[in-house]
């Protein structure tokens, strides 16, 4: 039998990754790069050639492509590419990873990836969404001292929602009519909407549930946020920037998508109860990011405060709205990816993470502060860069949700507002990261090499590229059409277009005649003094050194803010904890109830069978009166 080209991205990313654990490192370095750019060039062979087609098993689909899963696979071949080649430059000459191990689970998350973008069945789909989450654990497992933690705690967050998901996708074979046995054809994905009406209703509402919450878990939006900044702190960097920041926020978002666009048709409702949801994550997230003194934890915040919005416009049902969403899903895995290999490299150079003890890398690493000030400026929305693209279709798909009611009005003023808090935010990473003054004494490390350097300038080239030409690459190319909405829908929708290019034009003259009035200033004949600070000068004046974590520091001491920040650290809003609390709560009642004694093991068996006895008796007097 010969295979179709949809399943050889799979096959062998997986193949590969299975062999590889038996590699040395240099071999499995090369071998990892090697096999993650044969696999990218068949997902851009598929994306070129197979614009809609299926593979079948026994009449049974298997894997089922149409133009959404196209990109999502091709994002997954580009960013594991991306990330391997960082990565055999990021682990030169480190001991933390050794043998095949670390390669051999970046490409089984590769080819798990690619999986779940091609399934067109659910049962296939949840296969590898859970296959997924082994190769994550063991890749965060592989980071510092901490990591084991953050790593149980991803894997019983997201196996607990993988244990919904499969509930979910019972559920939805019931909406299909199956009530006995397996029939493969009923867990198509592109077999119809399920609407909700008629006697499945019920367990139409149950699947859908389900399979949206599994969605917002993988993609990290809240409640279920709170394992990416734990991953994002203590993971190695190039496992942060493939898994949280970029693979799982593209297959979260696109399974949520699924069930917009093709598995459900959705009630106003739901739609109100995602967009709250979406605007939520924004404004809280950022917040939480504000505060934070570790440069990765920020980051990580940032990431699950981004989820909002492809969440909003993904559950605003119009056309601009989810193409902005998914186009900002896009945006996200390219411009946070590139702020976390930036971090890497900046944490490999200082040693730190904390932002108090980094400053004055942009001197010795200019283009990787390059890249750092364009992924920030994309991340907050500053135009004419690719995040502000995707973020002005969200406003508009917001406005164009007004038939929902005033929800729209709250919804926009948190996207806006959290757009703000993020720029605010990342004015603080620049200047204590890049712009501020080096603490001394620290001791200096490696500036990152050339396979460090290509990944983060290539990512920020596409922040620019998809800014300046955002419709005419970003939509047209990579995102339309989509299931249900054609390009003809999504220009008559497109009536605020910004006009990129023509933003890039003037800041591009302002920079000009910025530097022009800079050259000529200093012609003229300047006058040099000391310093005047705090009335102190030479050594002394050393000490008067203002950080970049102190620019919000007041945000914390606000009245109506400082309560919640106090109960943010208690964890008290984390999901996981509270959970974890309980469970042991419960459990140490039990150790009390069972604590060794044969009079109480006594007690509990006599009361065990009384209610057994009872219970039987009520089923057998129920019996008596049917027959």
């Amino acid at each position: 039998m010969t295979l179709p080209l949809m399943t050889w991205p799979v096959l062998i990313a997986l193949g590969a990754g299975l062999v590889t654990f038996g590699f040395p490192r240099a071999v499995a370095k090369w071998s990892g790069v090697l096999v993650s750019a044969v696999v990218f060039g068949l997902c851009i062979q598929l994306y070129r050639t197979a614009p809609t087609a299926a593979w079948q098993i026994a009449g049974c689909t298997v894997f089922s492509v149409d133009h959404l899963s196209l990109l999502v696979l091709l994002g997954v071949g580009f960013f594991g590419l991306m990330m391997t080649i960082y990565s055999a430059g990021f682990f030169k000459k480190v001991g933390t990873v050794s043998d095949g191990y670390y390669y051999a689970n970046l490409l089984l998350s590769i080819g798990a990836g690619c999986g779940i973008a091609l399934s067109g069945n659910l049962l296939v789909l949840a296969v590898f969404w859970g296959l997924l989450s082994i190769p994550l654990y063991l890749l965060v497992n592989a980071g510092s001292a901490d990591s084991p933690a953050a790593a149980k705690k991803s894997m019983l967050v997201l196996g607990a929602t993988d244990s919904i998901l499969i509930l979910g996708i019972a559920a939805f074979a019931v909406c299909k009519g199956v009530t006995s046995g397996i029939e493969l054809n009923a867990f198509d994905m592109f077999g119809g909407k399920i609407v909700f009406s008629g006697a499945s209703v019920m367990a139409a509402w149950i699947s859908m549930t389900c399979i949206i919450i599994a969605a917002l878990a993988k993609a990290g939006a809240m409640p279920f946020h709170t394992w990416v900044p734990d991953v994002s702190e203590t993971a190695p960097v190039p496992v942060v920037a493939m898994l949280p920041a970029s693979l799982d926020k593209l297959l979260g978002i696109y399974l949520l998508a699924r069930v917009f666009l093709t598995l459900y048709e959705i009630p106003d409702g739901v739609r109100i109860a995602c967009m709250l949801v979406g605007a939520g994550t924004i404004v809280f997230a950022v917040m939480a990011a504000m505060v934070q003194h570790n440069l990765r934890r920020l980051l990580g915040f940032h990431a699950v405060s981004q989820v909002g919005y492809m969440v909003v416009g993904v559950a605003t049902g119009s056309a601009i709205g989810i193409v902005g969403g998914l186009f900002h899903m896009v945006n996200h895995a390219i411009y946070k990816s590139c702020l976390f290999l930036t971090a890497g490299a900046a944490e490999r150079k200082t040693g730190e993470t904390e932002l108090d003890k980094m400053g004055g890398l942009a001197k010795t690493m200019p283009l990787t502060f390059i890249a750092a000030v364009i992924a920030a400026f994309s991340i907050s929305g500053v135009p004419p860069m690719n995040g502000f693209a995707s973020k002005w279709m969200v406003y508009n798909g917001i406005l164009g949700a007004r038939e929902l009611g005033p929800v729209w009005i709250v919804v926009l003023m948190a996207a806006m507002f959290g757009s703000a808090l993020t720029l605010a935010s990342f004015v603080k990473v620049l200047h204590s990261v890049f712009l501020g003054q080096p603490k001394k004494p620290r001791q200096e490390g490696r500036s990152p090499g050339a396979l460090m350097k290509v990944p983060m300038l290539v990512l920020a080239g596409l922040c620019v590229v998809l800014g300046v030409f955002a419709v005419q690459i970003g939509v047209r190319w990579l995102i339309l059409p989509l299931p249900g909405i054609t390009e003809a829908e999504f220009n008559q929708s497109l009536a605020g277009e910004w006009s990129s290019r023509g933003a890039a034009a003037l800041i591009i003259v302002a920079l000009v005649i910025g530097g022009l009035i800079y050259l000529f200033s200093t012609f003229s004949r300047v006058r040099e003094d000391e310093a005047y600070i705090g009335g102190e000068v030479g050594e002394r004046a050393e000490g008067y050194d203002f950080e970049g974590v102190e620019f919000y520091g007041t945000v914390r001491d606000l009245p109506f803010l400082r309560g919640l920040y106090r109960q943010s650290e208690a964890r008290w809003y984390d999901l996981y904890e509270q959970c974890r609390r309980l469970t042991f709560y419960v459990s140490g009642w039990l150790r009390k109830l069972h604590n060794g004694s044969l009079h109480n093991y006594v007690t509990w068996c006599v009361l065990g069978l009384v209610v057994i006895l009872w219970w039987l008796l009520y089923t057998f007097r129920i019996l008596g009166r049917a027959f």
